[in-house]
């Protein structure tokens, strides 16, 4: 949708990589994104009032502060409080088990830390949005389709009503 702006929440312990990572969403995207960072879940959770469109989630956030809670813990959460926000769960850890833990639990997608880890994570952003612009779009569709039957009705007893009267049914 030309002129929305579609917030995104990134959620990570290490610093230099939210920075990294909104840099280039932002950069990279073809839509308005309004990009806020968080270093822990508790945070974000905090500001899950402002219905995020996606969250994109580390899966271990105990860098700084060694008991909050991991992503899958923080993603349970988001799915009971913001059922409709987007969550894409970002980690370096390499293990099936937990991408089929945070997919089974709601996540959107599972992206490995690593070369290419920016441009998918903005690739899957610009997926979603698609996906929300679609939604949207078939919405409206289905609102012109009812104008256009009934239109076509209405244009039907018109054309029927002079029909009728042309062969002198009113008279």
């Amino acid at each position: 949708m030309k002129g929305k702006q579609y917030k995104v929440f990134l959620v990570d312990d290490d610093t230099k990589h939210l920075i990294l990572l909104k840099n280039h969403i932002e950069k990279k995207s073809d839509y308005d994104l309004k990009v806020n960072i968080f270093s822990n879940g508790e945070n974000c959770l905090d500001k899950m009032h402002e219905n995020p469109d996606i969250v994109i989630l580390d899966y271990y956030l105990d860098g700084i502060k060694t008991d909050a809670a991991n992503g899958l813990e923080i993603l349970k959460k988001i799915r009971i409080s913001n059922p409709n926000s987007y969550v894409i769960m970002m980690s370096g850890q390499d293990d099936l088990k937990v991408a089929i833990a945070t997919i089974d639990n709601g996540a959107y997608d599972y992206i490995i830390k690593g070369e290419s880890a920016y441009l998918r994570a903005q690739m899957i952003v610009d997926h979603i949005i698609e996906h929300l612009n679609g939604i949207e779009w078939q919405r409206n569709m289905k609102i012109r389709e009812t104008a256009l039957i009934v239109g076509f009705i209405l244009l039907g007893c018109i054309l029927v009503t002079i029909a009728l009267y042309d062969m002198g049914m009113f008279d």
